[in-house]
């Protein structure tokens, strides 16, 4: 008598098959996406990509309530990869190798079969616990920066500096403009894997411009695990 009861308990542990990816599999069109919705691990790995990412957005978002240069190009980057996993078809092997780099990538690692050529900026970084940079490579090679953080004590000051970065010649990542108008920053790797924003006349102006009354993002940054 009991084992219908148990029976319907049963079917509503399972994971129900139209929520199991980031995305409803009731709409699945494309062999991508419906192998996919068919394969638990490939579903798992897409629920992750989707969570990874919305918390990449957030961290890029830094102080500010609006989307900043960083978030925007983060955007752009994940319409792109959308568009080469959809390449995969519905070959499970090549979904799966897409998916687990991109989640590093949106984790502020870089993807190990793609490195990027601004690595060594690549990841999350803090200065005392108070002011910290997100940093993602970008598939073209350049990085998404946002520095943010706010005064420990009384939160007199916020900075939210948000920008993309290049390599120069010297192996600095500049990012946006730098300039007297506080356009940009220069960042430098440190020995031991760190960041330093230098005490440099652009980073100075960027620090007056973006930050409150006294607020600073000169300093050097240790990589977060």
């Amino acid at each position: 008598m009991l084992r219908p009861a148990l029976l319907a308990l049963g079917l509503l542990a399972l994971p129900s098959a139209a929520m199991a990816a980031g995305f409803p599999c009731s709409k699945a069109a494309t062999p991508t996406e419906k192998a996919i919705c068919a394969d638990p691990a490939l579903s798992a790995l897409d629920e992750r990509l989707s969570a990874t990412y919305r918390a990449a957005l957030e961290s890029l978002s830094g102080a500010s309530p609006d989307e900043g240069p960083a978030g925007a190009a983060v955007k752009a980057d994940q319409r792109a990869w959308l568009r080469e996993r959809d390449s995969c078809g519905a070959d499970a092997s090549c979904l799966r190798r897409a998916y687990e780099g991109r989640v590093a990538v949106l984790s502020f690692r870089t993807d190990p079969a793609a490195p990027s050529p601004a690595g060594r900026y690549v990841g999350r970084f803090d200065h005392e616990g108070f002011i910290g940079i997100a940093a993602m490579a970008l598939r073209d090679g350049t990085v998404a920066v946002t520095v943010s953080g706010a005064e420990p004590t009384a939160g007199r000051w916020i900075c939210n500096v948000s920008g993309i970065g290049r390599l120069d010649d010297a192996g600095r990542l500049i990012v946006g403009t730098p300039d007297a108008e506080g356009g940009g920053l220069i960042l430098v790797a440190e020995e031991g894997g760190g960041i330093a924003i230098p005490d440099l006349e652009p980073n100075q102006a960027a620090s007056g411009h973006w930050c409150g009354r006294n607020g600073s993002v000169i300093a050097s940054y240790h990589r977060l695990p």
